[in-house]
């Protein structure tokens, strides 16, 4: 990425990913009032299509989602709403293991019809919508390909514009890992299966923790960082241009794993980030994961992301974000 610049202009929205839907008995104003102190302007709200459409398809639970939609806009938070998988089990494909948090969809007009019912209910409070979440990995899509994954955009699109929102849809942030397939790859691929036409921007997760953004030594191509030029030269060539990368998660685990960075640090890398981003036109937003730890268990990789602590004591972070920000 560019060298990073003075901290004095941040023109970038930054926002910040809650898990919280995910987990019942959250407190939303309290999540909802965190981000906004320490600065950010958005919010990345998933909505879990298996657990607002659980037992039957003209059934829905918007119990949890309403109440997180109503404390981020209480909070003066901007909403980016995640649709995401896995499929309910009445939606999965046949001898699908009902467990597995990837499954897709038999039929994408499922899909259509659930995401033109969370649009219907929530368009005036969303700023924009982003569909699946890294559809590159086998955890969240299976299988993990472009193959599978454009049928849903296009229908999620179709669904979303049906209900009369004309905010932009947002391609699942890709995972920056090589687990399954990579994020350049899947982009490219969903380029050549005609996706350009169902979506105003690249989502893209460019972890490359726990190294600095500009600094991954890993892959001998930049790292997880390098989507975000990969994603920009294919957008470019597919007459794009005018398009723009949403950078819908970004990160570093402070808790003891070989992975972990220490709480400064964590600032340090988070801030550097955002600044080097800022200094790209073409780079829409910037969303940090995770807004609190989920666990008090410092050798779970995953549980450590949060800009708060799982007691809710803040992290460095904040007052970094306060002062970049405000």
């Amino acid at each position: 990425m560019q060298p990073a610049t003075s901290s004095a202009a941040i023109r970038l929205p930054v926002g910040v990913a809650t898990v919280s839907t995910m987990y019942s008995g959250t407190d939303y104003t309290a999540d909802s009032q965190g981000i906004a102190y320490a600065g950010a302007q958005a919010i990345r709200i998933p909505a879990k299509w298996n657990l607002i459409q659980p037992g039957a398809k003209q059934s829905y639970t918007w119990s949890e989602l309403d109440d997180a939609v109503t404390a981020a806009r209480a909070a003066g938070l901007s909403i980016l709403m995640n649709l995401e998988g896995p499929a309910p089990v009445w939606a999965q494909k046949p001898g699908a293991n009902p467990f597995a948090n990837g499954n897709a969809p038999d039929d994408p007009a499922d899909f259509q019809d659930f995401a033109a019912a969370v649009a219907k209910r929530y368009s005036s409070r969303v700023t924009a919508w982003e569909i699946w979440n890294e559809p590159n990995l086998s955890r969240y899509l299976i299988p993990p390909t472009a193959a599978e994954y454009v049928p849903l955009l296009k229908a999620a699109y179709t669904g979303i514009r049906s209900a009369g929102s004309g905010q932009p849809v947002i391609t699942g942030g890709t995972s920056s890992s090589r687990e399954n397939t990579r994020d350049t790859t899947f982009i490219s691929d969903m380029y050549a299966l005609g996706a350009s036409s169902y979506f105003n921007g690249i989502g893209v997760h460019p972890y490359t923790f726990p190294y600095g953004i500009a600094q991954d030594p890993r892959y001998g191509d930049g790292g997880g960082a390098a989507v975000i030029y990969g994603a920009r030269s294919l957008m470019v060539a597919n007459g794009d241009s005018a398009k723009s990368i949403w950078i819908t998660e970004f990160g570093f685990p402070t808790g003891s794993t070989t992975n972990s960075v220490s709480e400064a640090n964590q600032s340090k890398l988070i801030l550097d980030a955002i600044n080097r981003a800022n200094s790209l036109s073409w780079i829409a937003v910037f969303f940090i994961f995770n807004s609190q730890d989920l666990t008090s268990n410092k050798s779970i990789e995953d549980g450590n992301f949060g800009l708060y602590r799982y007691n809710d004591s803040a992290k460095p972070i904040v007052a970094g974000l306060r002062s970049l920000l405000e």
